[in-house]
């Protein structure tokens, strides 16, 4: 971890994440922290302090038991994760491992610092809310027995008209599922006009998929 001193990109992760608009009043002034692929963010045994805005990158999470229980969290397809949230709300214990599959980029604060404020805050909360009640529905969907076809439709319901969606084998790899058969279910939301198909492995979402 780093922590990078750049201005420029600070406020260009500022305005594009629209961090303004999650916080009440003046702007909390973070850390811009920089994660190098194969670094961990969160660690159950060695908690990083942080309430952490992922801006930027893509992470994997991973229980303590069993590494190959692998879950691929793409920000691509989410809006700002935060992580550090349990810790904010007091749960000492996050049996869950972060790692940046990417160069990650996060906007932190130090959580014993601004603990008060952000617990105060009432626009904060409330984005608090909403993320915790997305991963807890995302929780409760990985655990259900879906198909490959449901996955990636739940995925895709985050995403926007015009994003495109490249790296084919790692999202595979990601799934437990071989390339072909990926992309055999990304040729079936081709053909129902979800999303096109513009070069080799890479494909531009023109609509979110129907529930």
């Amino acid at each position: 971890m780093k922590t990078i001193h750049n201005s420029r990109l600070y406020d260009q992760y500022i305005q594009s994440r629209q961090i303004r608009q999650m916080f009440t009043g003046e702007l909390p002034r973070f850390l811009l922290l920089h994660y190098a692929p194969g670094e961990l963010l969160t660690n159950p045994f060695s908690p990083s302090g942080y309430l952490q805005l992922v801006v930027d990158g893509d992470l994997l999470l991973y229980d303590m038991p069993d590494e190959s229980s692998t879950v691929s969290l793409q920000t691509a397809f989410h809006n700002v994760n935060i992580l550090g949230d349990m810790e904010l709300l007091g749960v000492p214990f996050t049996p869950l491992f972060v790692e940046a599959k990417t160069d990650v980029y996060t906007l932190a604060l130090y959580l014993e610092q601004h603990r008060q404020r952000l617990l105060a805050d009432p626009a904060f909360l409330r984005y608090l809310c909403v993320s915790m009640a997305e991963k807890l529905n995302g929780a409760v969907q990985a655990s259900s027995q879906m198909t490959l076809r449901q996955k990636v439709s739940r995925s895709l319901r985050f995403a926007e008209p015009g994003q495109r969606i490249s790296g084919i084998k790692a999202i595979a790899d990601s799934l437990n599922v071989s390339s072909r058969q990926l992309m055999r279910v990304l040729k079936e939301f081709c053909e129902q006009g979800v999303l096109e198909h513009e070069k080799k492995g890479s494909y531009r979402v023109l609509k979110k998929p129907e529930i």
